[in-house]
C-alpha cells in the first residue's frame, strides 16, 4: 500500500547530485514577479536559497523561464557541478531539453539556460508537481516583500521553515 502523504513531498537527489528547485510567482497588483530557487543536497539539507523581485514579464511562462534562468545562474554563481534543475513548469522543462532554438517570448532565456548547462559536469532536468515544489513557490511568493535580490546561506527565510519540515516529510 502506498503512502500518499510521501507522494506529496519533495524527493532527494542521488548523491553527488544537487536539487535545484524554482518557481515563479505573479504579482500584477504591482507589476512584479517573484522567484524563488532552493539548492539542496541528497539528504535534504538547504545549501542556499533566493527570492528575487523582478518587473513582470508578458507572461506567466515569461515568469517561469526567468526563474529556471534565476536557478541556473545561482548554481553556478554557487560553482556547483551536479545538478538537477527542478521545477513545475513542463512548458519550460520541455523547452529546456529539445534541441531546437525557442522561437517563444521567452526563447532567449532558454537558449541561455541551454549554454550554462553546458558548464556544469553533469546536468539534469526534472519536472514535479507544484505540490512538491512548495519550497520554491513560497520562496517566489516571498519575492513580493523584497526589493531586488536576497540571497540565504545554508537557510530559508524563517517563516518559510515549516513549509520545508513539512516538505521533506
Amino acid at each position: 500500500m502506498t503512502n500518499r502523504h510521501t507522494a506529496m513531498n519533495w524527493s532527494p537527489p542521488r548523491s553527488p547530485f544537487l536539487k535545484i528547485n524554482y518557481d515563479g510567482a505573479v504579482f500584477r497588483d504591482s507589476s512584479s514577479a517573484g522567484l524563488g530557487v532552493v539548492v539542496r543536497d541528497s539528504v535534504g539539507e538547504v545549501l542556499a536559497s533566493l527570492v528575487e523581485n523582478i518587473p513582470l514579464p508578458q507572461t506567466v511562462a515569461d515568469v517561469e523561464a526567468a526563474a529556471a534562468r534565476r536557478a541556473i545562474m545561482f548554481a553556478r554563481e554557487l560553482n556547483l557541478s551536479t545538478v538537477i534543475l527542478e521545477g513545475d513548469s513542463e512548458i519550460i522543462n520541455k523547452a529546456i531539453q529539445v534541441e531546437e532554438q525557442s522561437l517563444a517570448s521567452y526563447g532567449n532565456l532558454i537558449e541561455e539556460i541551454k549554454l550554462h548547462a553546458e558548464s556544469f559536469l553533469s546536468f539534469r532536468i526534472s519536472h514535479v508537481r507544484r505540490n512538491r515544489n512548495s519550497v520554491a513557490h513560497n520562496l517566489a511568493r516571498h519575492a513580493r516583500h523584497v526589493s531586488g535580490l536576497v540571497v540565504w546561506m545554508e537557510e530559508v527565510p524563517s517563516h518559510i521553515l515549516p513549509v520545508l519540515l513539512a516538505d521533506a516529510g
